[in-house]
């Protein structure tokens, strides 16, 4: 019986963080072009520093990241995007965080995309980058 139960609980930390998760962020992305997809486990113990992620971006061009969180999770998780040490675009704003953001990537190159929780508790997301749309140097958007 004990058995059965520690299946029956990996198999169900499992569905929260997985597939179900991906399917969620990819609903809320909407008509955007999938681009990318972010699995992200933060264990308790490096959940406050959390972890890093690269991703090459074009330049005059309008992005979208949606985040599901996992149902276990005691807060939700901090997604930013950065150009070396300026931050281009996070979903928490005003001590709230939002499950989306955009932001509009100026020059083409490699980025970093930075993930913690302040939970201090495991944590576990999806999140989905997409493109909104491109712009020609005219429209950039000043």
């Amino acid at each position: 019986m004990s058995l059965l139960a520690l299946v029956a609980c990996a198999v169900g930390s499992h569905a929260q963080c997985g597939d179900e998760l991906m399917k969620q962020a990819l609903g809320a992305m909407g008509n955007y072009q999938y681009i990318k997809d972010f699995d992200i486990k933060l264990p308790a113990a490096s959940s406050k520093t959390g972890t890093k992620f690269s991703v090459v971006l074009n330049s005059r061009t309008h992005y979208q990241v949606n985040i599901a969180n996992g149902t276990t999770n005691t807060e939700n998780v901090i997604v930013q995007i950065f150009d070396g040490d300026k931050l281009l675009g996070t979903n928490f704003a005003n001590g709230k965080t939002f499950s989306v953001f955009q932001f509009i990537c100026s020059k083409t190159g490699a980025y970093k995309l930075n993930v913690f929780c302040n939970g201090g508790t495991d944590a576990c997301a999806r999140a989905v980058l997409s493109l909104v749309k491109q712009y020609s140097e005219a429209e950039m958007p000043k």
